[in-house]
């Protein structure tokens, strides 16, 4: 794809200077329909409940969002624009991106901050760039970039914001992700869902395997952790790395976390032995991007061996399940650099009785020491959380507390030891078995 194509695109190249200009403009009263179609591209816009107005005139489709001025925050402006399809073969799309992002010079000189790559659920390859920050005029701009190439077409996508961030940010940048999962280059293409194809599928429960190792942490230092990580997988092909709560099904959590979600495949082996291998499509981003993994897979009793390392089979708690015990999570992290060192700690306490009653109760603290041109400065602070206390219920992955007001906090739970309770994963946090209780 040449640069020719993005010059005539409205002949303006989207320059900072043009940002800026919009940044100035009036809010635009014109309420956005449901659905827009530019150029044969299909997209689901924000509901004008949201503040989202269309803005701007020529080959590109702009949507414009205003926010006000706050003690907090200066007056911001957030941009949404979409180019009308453009002919390519899907194999430029990387040099498209680097194109369309040169649009804005002084941002294409900015390193990627974050990068998304893979296919969407009808098969296009898509890109997501995402870049911060250039000042101009005493603004602030940043910007995500969005790629979609077919075989014969490509579109791009982008978002820039000016003097947005925190809250603001995040709310915009949900709505640009919806927007970018809704995107059909043909009339054929469907709807963003992770729907199983009749090949998809096969397996059934839920599986754990027990990851170890070091990672950094935000105070300079390194932690040692220990995690006990889960795949739910549907008979019918969804799989899931959460347990889903509150007693939703994995269908309905897949869809209100597809990126917890993804598809699966079994193939290989012969007709006496099982398959040789899973193709797994997880979902790695809120704009639908879908990456495709194919890993070494078979079978060892009721466990899995999924590229050599061992899922567990975990079963479920029995109806009217009762323990009897207390069980306790902590956690640490600490570090330190020249000019500085730090800390945090928790603890929370889970009690469970035979009688189908509980209590619960937990802390946390954290120091920090900073030194500057020899004068030293901290502080320390922590805080208990408030004890609770009911009943509880326990079926399958689910436990449910019922404390004395009435309120029920529902979270997912197993044990990773078979018939032992010395240890239960609630929440995705392990809870350790105080013996001498």
């Amino acid at each position: 794809m040449g640069s020719a194509q993005f010059h005539r695109i409205g002949r303006g190249r989207l320059a900072l200077g043009v940002i800026l200009s919009l940044f100035c403009l009036v809010p635009c009263s014109q309420a956005l329909a449901a659905l827009a179609e530019i150029g044969g591209l299909t997209v689901t816009l924000p509901d004008a409940a949201t503040g989202w107005r269309k803005a701007g005139k020529g080959n590109l489709f702009m949507l414009q969002k205003d926010f006000p001025e706050t003690e907090d925050d200066k007056r911001g402006n957030a941009l949404i624009q979409i180019t009308k399809p453009l002919p390519a073969a899907r194999s430029s799309l990387r040099a498209g991106m680097k194109t369309f992002v040169a649009t804005l010079p002084d941002m294409a000189k900015e390193d990627i901050l974050v990068k998304h790559y893979g296919v969407t659920v009808n098969g296009y390859d898509i890109r997501v760039e995402e870049r911060c920050c250039v000042h101009q005029k005493n603004v602030s701009i940043s910007q995500i970039v969005v790629g979609v190439a077919g075989d014969r077409q490509q579109a791009y996508l982008q978002l820039v914001l000016l003097n947005v961030n925190g809250d603001r940010s995040r709310s915009a940048e949900v709505d640009f992700a919806t927007l970018v999962r809704s995107v059909k280059l043909d009339p054929s293409d469907k709807d963003f869902d992770l729907v199983p194809a009749s090949e998809d599928g096969g397996l059934d429960g839920v599986f754990t395997h027990l990851d170890t190792g070091l990672r950094p942490n935000v105070f300079g230092g390194m932690d040692f952790y220990s995690d006990s990580t889960i795949t739910t997988f549907d008979q019918k092909g969804l799989f899931s790395t959460e347990l889903p709560k509150g007693g939703r099904s994995i269908t309905e959590h897949c869809k209100e976390t597809p990126t917890d979600c993804g598809l699966y495949t079994l193939t290989g082996g012969g007709f006496f032995s099982s398959a040789g291998s899973i193709e797994m499509r997880s979902v790695t981003s809120a704009y639908g991007t879908i990456e495709i993994e194919t890993k070494t897979f078979s079978k060892k009793g009721e466990d899995l061996v999924i590229a050599e390392a061992d899922h567990r089979a975990v079963p479920p708690f029995d109806e009217g399940t009762t323990l009897d015990g207390e069980w306790v999570s902590t956690f640490a992290s600490s570090g330190m650099t020249a000019t500085s060192s730090g800390s945090v700690a928790s603890s929370h306490t889970l009690r469970l009785h035979r009688n189908g009653t509980f209590e619960r109760a937990g802390w946390s603290g954290a120091s920090m020491t900073n030194e500057i041109g020899g004068s030293q400065s901290g502080v320390t602070t922590s805080s208990n959380r408030p004890g609770a206390s009911g009943r509880y219920k326990l079926s399958g992955y689910r436990l449910d507390l019922t404390d004395v007001s009435g309120k029920t906090e529902t979270m997912s739970i197993f044990e990773l030891d078979k018939g032992s309770d010395g240890l239960l994963v609630i929440n995705g946090n392990n809870y350790l078995k105080d013996d001498k209780k």
